[in-house]
């Protein structure tokens, strides 16, 4: 699936600018949680009882950083979550949350996203979240809807202290990262 394929390219852009990789390594993808196409196209298959699409195409999530973590040789594995339109904020958040914690030295984090365009525009029609004005404002007070896009971005995050040292190039920093999780308490 192209979805894979997209991941392994940014990830592997991402490491490319690394002076040092090291050991500990992992990765948090944000994922929406529609079938891709291929996979949409594997469940047709098994369906209608033929056809010859690789089954591997029917994980979207997990397969996907499996895929990503046998591929790079991450130590500290890979996994997809789906937080809709905050995915990739999300997976920034727990990233810098696993090299803080020590737990990783170098962390890949970003997302992406490949749904099947009938399942993508179909789940979001039935929310009504698609945007009536064609027009992409987020944030703006005329805002009324999402547009569905696709694409995939991967950021390669260390501790500044540790990137300095490793002569990488730092085109960004992370002073405050976080996540509020709401809770409705009755």
């Amino acid at each position: 699936d192209p979805l894979v394929h997209w991941t392994l390219h940014c990830a592997r852009a991402a490491l490319a600018d690394l002076q040092q990789r090291p050991a500990l390594a992992g990765a948090v993808l944000g994922n929406l949680g529609f079938p891709s196409e291929s996979m949409a196209a594997f469940a047709d298959q098994v369906w209608r009882g033929k056809g010859e699409i690789d089954p591997r195409n029917r994980w979207m999530s997990a397969g996907t950083a499996a895929t990503l973590a046998r591929a790079l040789n991450l130590s500290e594995g890979a996994f997809c979550l789906d937080a809709a339109c905050a995915s990739s904020l999300y997976a920034i958040a727990l990233a810098c949350q696993q090299l803080e914690d020590g737990r990783a030295d170098l962390m890949l984090a970003g997302a992406v996203q490949r749904a099947d365009d009938l399942f993508l525009h179909q789940g979001f029609a039935a929310l009504g979240a698609l945007s009536k004005s064609g027009q992409s404002r987020p944030f703006h007070p005329q805002a009324d809807g999402l547009l569905p896009a696709e694409g995939c971005v991967l950021f390669a995050l260390k501790r500044l202290a540790d990137a300095r040292q490793d002569g990488d190039t730092v085109y960004a920093v992370i002073r405050v990262n976080g996540v509020a999780i709401l809770a409705r308490v009755r």
